[in-house]
């Protein structure tokens, strides 16, 4: 009888054990945030038409949000043991307003407050630096979801539910992104209790933010918190442009003030060597102001007719894109390019980003 006991007293901790979030990647975690996302893309009423990527028989789906912003939206599901929620932010849709967020790609910065409308402002805190800049779009896109998703926490919460899975893949990886970076601050603020645990998976997530807002979000992720799953055929890891001016530098940078050392130079030399600075610096900072001009200001004035009393912020001056936090690379092998056999003679840009490649790469990976 003892024995019996003592066995129940293990199985019950490696049981207990199993249901806590750890650090570090997970296949079995990340199989599961693909499970979710693909059914985000589709009416409750056609899951049963998503035969490639299998249900999930570990989390019930509980709430579906409704449609916001830019056609946002979002599902909970909660494992069947209680333990764990995933949060799975929905991506693209073939919608204009959709691939708005995605086009409003001008920067801007990592605090401050959006005038969604004129009766709702959206105050946020992503980063600590000043010059953490991110995407405007996603910006958005993550200000009309975030209220729900934290009320939705605070239920599960009540009911004992204290880890959470971050997921969403494409722009919902973009999205999560930022979710993740608002959650974060948030509760280091105290306005999230601290023993409240997130564990991300971005998936094909696109390029977030800057240098400085990658700097910090993988500072608060410290440890292995937070990842981006990209398949490296996939082109939309790749995306927004990115535009290094040497504004975009760190303060000590040598490129960042080289004019004021240039002006320190003996003639002739000064004049040669300012005259090469300039054909170097003066191409980047023009594209970065016709970036803000195109995907900023003027791609504004599309998101009004979408969202009409939205107010236009005032943009970062910059483009610097860069990919943020743990990546972990999907690398294609002859079976994979056997069966996704996307080439210039056969071409389909969503070939690779779709969930049928992400699935077939994960499930190559060891356990």
């Amino acid at each position: 009888m003892r024995y019996i006991i003592l066995f129940s007293i293990f199985l019950f901790h490696s049981v207990a054990i199993a249901r806590t979030l750890q650090p570090g990647f997970s296949k079995a975690e990340y199989l599961e945030t693909i499970k979710a996302n693909a059914r985000v893309h589709y009416d409750l009423d056609k899951w049963d038409s998503i035969k490639k990527v299998p249900a999930s028989d570990q989390y019930d789906f509980i709430y579906r949000s409704p449609v916001v912003g830019f056609e946002n939206m979002w599902d909970l599901w909660v494992a069947k043991d209680k333990s764990i929620a995933i949060i799975s932010i929905r991506g693209s849709v073939m919608t204009q307003a959709s691939f708005l967020a995605n086009l409003y790609a001008a920067m801007v910065p990592a605090k401050g407050t959006l005038e969604l409308d004129k009766n709702t402002s959206f105050k946020y805190e992503l980063a600590d630096h000043p010059a953490a800049a991110v995407h405007v779009g996603w910006l958005i896109a993550m200000a009309y979801l975030a209220p729900d998703i934290e009320h939705k926490i605070d239920s599960c919460y009540k009911k004992g539910i204290k880890q959470f899975i971050l997921t969403g893949h494409s722009q919902g990886g973009g999205i999560t992104f930022l979710l993740n970076a608002h959650l974060k601050h948030k509760q280091a603020k105290g306005g999230i209790p601290k023993d409240i645990l997130f564990k991300t998976y971005c998936s094909a997530g696109p390029k977030p933010g800057n240098l400085v807002f990658a700097y910090d979000y993988e500072r608060m992720n410290y440890g292995g918190w937070a990842y981006n799953v990209v398949n490296a055929a996939d082109w939309v890891p790749d995306v927004p442009f990115s535009i290094q001016t040497v504004n975009d530098f760190t303060n000590v940078n040598p490129f960042r003030n080289a004019k004021k050392a240039i002006k320190k130079m003996k003639f002739p030399n000064n004049l040669i060597v300012k005259h090469m600075y300039n054909k170097l610096d003066r191409p980047t900072k023009r594209a970065q102001k016709n970036f803000e001009k195109y995907l900023g200001r003027m791609t504004s004035k599309i998101v009004k007719k979408t969202l009409p009393d939205f107010k236009s912020p005032d943009y970062y001056k910059s483009n610097y894109y860069v990919r943020t936090g743990n990546i972990i690379a999907l690398i294609p092998d002859e079976a994979y390019n056997k069966t996704f056999n996307n080439t210039p003679e056969n071409p389909d840009v969503w070939e690779h980003h779709l969930f049928e490649p992400y699935l077939f790469l994960t499930n190559k990976l060891p356990e």
